[in-house]
């Protein structure tokens, strides 16, 4: 073999060694909507109790830590969206859509449900774990009451109220949502949640439109 012949295997070689590597050591790419709906599917068929993160992370085509990097546990994995779905609602309850508070909170949350509302079979898959017992109700508690402080401070803001009114109307809205929300996964409601929800607030509108 010539002595060109073989400088050029070898540069070849080390380019490809080089390659792999590069390949070797990037990050896995993915989709966490995709691993997300993945657990939720196993959760639902086996019971939350009898899957573990290494079973979601098998059954995603996953590492055991990549996993952990998108979901920290498995209340990350049923709760997700929250966050956003409170930073949403934040900025709804900023833009003026009617006199009435009630029905600016009713406008609000509806707008900010939108960030929620897809895919519908992650979102059925949610609260329909969410209903399936207190505890994993129990594990969204503090993003609900992010959600309920950012409620009660608009209507604080908007009525002056310094009193128990907007703790009252907030917490209210909180329960009656999760009600009906819960009873739509539950159910076969071909509406989404937006559409639900907007339908039952008219009744919740009225209570609290109520004069004092």
């Amino acid at each position: 073999m010539s002595l060109g012949l073989t400088a050029g295997l070898l540069i070849f070689t080390a380019m490809v060694a080089t390659y792999e590597k590069r390949r070797r050591g990037r990050p896995v790419t993915t989709d966490p909507a995709a691993v997300g709906l993945t657990a939720l599917r196993l959760f639902d068929e086996r019971g939350i109790d009898r899957v573990t993160m290494d079973d979601v992370a098998i059954e995603a085509g996953i590492s055991r830590s990549n996993l952990f990097r998108i979901f920290p546990s498995k209340a990350a994995v049923i709760w997700g969206g929250m966050h956003e779905f409170t930073e949403e609602l934040e900025k709804q309850l900023k833009k003026k859509s009617s006199d009435s508070i009630v029905k600016q909170l009713h406008n609000s949350w509806i707008a900010a449900m939108q960030v929620l509302d897809q895919p519908l079979e992650t979102v059925r898959l949610r609260l329909k774990l969410v209903a399936s017992s207190p505890e994993v109700y129990g594990w969204g508690q503090g993003q609900l009451e992010e959600a309920r402080l950012v409620l009660e401070k608009a209507i604080a803001r908007v009525d002056g109220e310094k009193g128990v009114r907007p703790k009252m109307i907030s917490s209210a809205l909180i329960a009656a949502s999760m009600a009906v929300l819960t009873w739509w996964a539950t159910s076969n409601d071909p509406r989404s949640p937006s559409e639900v929800l907007d339908q039952s607030f008219n009744d919740f509108e009225v209570i609290f439109s109520q004069p004092n």
